[in-house]
């Protein structure tokens, strides 16, 4: 055991920095916060972790999952608290220690997404922490459809009340991610003649709304945001033009740009660039875009989100493409949680914030342990 009763030290795995590889390393925490990070073993220890890799607490900006929870299968809607807490264990055994749920602001035919149930899930995401049951920070990422008035005034309340992140969407026919062969009612598994004749009366009504009003949505949306220091991002960028536009009225992430060459625009202005952990995982994109680990490549990308799959996040570190490992962690720990404005984690220093996952490599990268704030929240044996 340590000499500090109070302070726990990790010994043994190769410990993972923002600027260095440490083989055999030993990360000691107290308090909540790291008190040393050190190239050697200091002889005692109270975690082994010999073999093993020990990162940053994954931050996930983007995390659709929430959804898959609350409805698990055709015609299943679960209590919210219960989705909510399922949730949270899953996150916490994929290494995800800071994750902002993407809860969409928007009316859909099938109400699997719908303004009324965006407020609810608001309210508990705000209301569930670590003293109400939670094991790792739950933060609020709103998505306002802009081609939904409604919306955008209830993006602007939840603003008011206390949101973490806000992303600017428009889901148009033609347009974005359904520009194409691609199309609303794809999302759908089953599609009978009163969904489709729902699809398209909403197809129609987010088409009949201006480009101009949508310009005007938007900076009321990134006025409000940043007057109260909310990061805004622009989600699936189509054109150079569109990010240009972006940039011009307070966007600070280009979430998902539907090109290489948007991406790289993005970046010129300084716009934190995000794509998509499972494109990694997968090989490329599911929806026509760019491939993420060329864009890693040619220095277009500075995030990864697990969108819909937590679990992608940390197989994403573990996917060699031409870089460090040290830098395939700052995607997804330091990299996000600066982007969020949070920059009292997501990195293995002195001072920072004690999130810390364990990692066994074998067979297949897993979470021995997860810590937050210093206290541990998953563990697998």
């Amino acid at each position: 055991m340590s000499d500090n009763a109070n302070q726990t030290s990790i010994s043994g795995g190769t410990v993972v920095t923002p600027t260095t590889e440490i083989e055999n390393g030993t990360v000691t925490f107290s308090d909540g916060k790291i008190v040393s990070v050190e190239a050697e073993s200091n002889g005692t220890h109270d975690i082994d972790a010999t073999g093993k890799y020990v990162l940053p607490g994954l931050v996930d900006l983007h995390g659709d999952d929430i959804e898959r929870h609350l409805f698990p299968r055709a015609g299943e809607r679960v209590d919210t608290t219960i989705a909510l807490d399922r949730c949270d264990i899953a996150n916490a055994s994929a290494g995800v220690t800071t994750k902002y749920h993407a809860i969409s602001f928007e009316d859909v035919p099938d109400n699997h997404r719908s303004i009324e149930l965006a407020r609810r899930l608001a309210e508990h995401i705000r209301d569930f922490d670590h003293e109400t049951g939670a094991r790792i920070d739950n933060r609020l990422h709103m998505r306002c459809e802009l081609t939904n008035e409604a919306a955008v005034d209830a993006v602007s309340q939840e603003i008011r009340s206390g949101g973490d992140l806000v992303s600017l969407v428009s889901h148009t026919s033609g347009r974005g991610q359904f520009a194409g062969e691609n199309t609303l009612a794809q999302r759908y598994d089953r599609l009978d003649e009163e969904l489709e004749t729902s699809i398209q009366a909403l197809e129609t009504r987010r088409g009949s709304v201006s480009d101009t009003e949508i310009v005007s949505r938007a900076r009321k949306i990134t006025d409000s945001a940043s007057s109260r220091n909310i990061p805004v991002a622009s989600h699936d960028d189509e054109t150079v033009a569109s990010v240009s536009n972006a940039a011009a009225i307070g966007v600070d992430i280009s979430e998902y740009p539907l090109s290489h060459r948007i991406a790289q625009r993005a970046t010129e202005l300084n716009l934190t660039v995000a794509m998509g952990a499972p494109n990694v995982v997968r090989g490329g994109s599911l929806w026509d875009g760019p491939d993420a680990s060329q864009a890693i490549k040619d220095g277009v990308v500075d995030i990864l989100c697990s969108d819909f799959r937590p679990q992608s996040l940390l197989r994403s570190v573990f996917i060699e493409n031409r870089d460090s490992l040290k830098d395939r962690v700052l995607r997804v720990s330091t990299a996000p949680a600066a982007a969020a404005g949070l920059y009292d984690r997501g990195r293995l220093e002195r001072g920072a914030r004690a999130d810390i996952i364990i990692i066994d490599p074998n067979p297949a990268p897993s979470i021995v342990r997860t810590y937050v704030a210093g206290q541990e929240v998953y563990c697998s044996a």
